[in-house]
């Protein structure tokens, strides 16, 4: 693509520091690393995040990605290593290309990805397990249709999940209509439909582009 960023190091390899390349994807040492022998793995194939890339592109990249990382052992003396993929905008991907962070880790290096733990029931946690298999069985599976996953859904199941009195029953009362029987299957999507993948995720806008190559999370 000829309006990214990313993209155009591959038209430009001697402005860069490349350490690896093949036909799916290439590493590059990061200019402003967190620490010396900071690598980026990038696919070659312009894609904004890893929902659209294919099993086999996936598989590929950490691979090359554990290579890269045990070469950073043995050549840089690290202690241990991050691998960091910041898939969306609220995860901190400024830029519309998918990369991967191969970060040199070594005792009192500086570098904090700590967060604050925090707090969840034993019911919230039951629910968000038993969705998330659900979802999961359904991929593995190869089904057309998956469950809805809406964190709305889970807030209501959350409630739904501790007892509550039932009024008696109105023979009267309105019954609920098609339209609303729609609406609470609303959730459903096409697994291969391209939109449908990381379909609640924020993807950088292509014109979304900083002066830097990439920055830290």
């Amino acid at each position: 693509m000829t309006d990214c960023d990313i993209c155009s190091i591959l038209s430009n390899k001697d402005l860069f520091n490349f350490i690896y390349e093949d036909e799916m994807c290439f590493a590059i040492l990061h200019e402003s690393p967190a620490y010396p022998g900071h690598v980026l793995v990038i696919p070659k194939e312009h894609i904004p995040i890893i929902e659209e890339i294919d099993d086999k592109t996936v598989e590929h990249l950490f691979n090359v990605c554990n290579k890269v990382s045990t070469a950073i052992f043995e050549t840089m003396g690290a202690h241990g290593t991050n691998i960091i993929l910041n898939n969306g905008l609220d995860a901190g991907q400024e830029l519309a290309h998918l990369v991967i962070n191969v970060i040199p880790r070594k005792e009192k290096d500086g570098i904090n990805f700590e967060w604050t733990p925090k707090k969840i029931s034993a019911d919230e946690l039951k629910i968000t397990q038993n969705r998330m298999k659900i979802f999961s069985e359904s991929i593995y599976s190869g089904k057309d249709k998956l469950p809805s996953t809406h964190a709305k859904d889970l807030h209501h199941e959350s409630h739904a999940a501790k007892p509550v009195h039932e009024p008696k029953h109105d023979a009267h009362a309105q019954q609920p209509s098609k339209h609303d029987s729609h609406d609470s299957e609303h959730g459903s999507h096409n697994p291969h439909d391209s939109h449908s993948h990381g379909h609640d995720i924020k993807k950088p806008k292509e014109d979304y582009l900083t002066k830097n190559l990439i920055r830290m999370p």
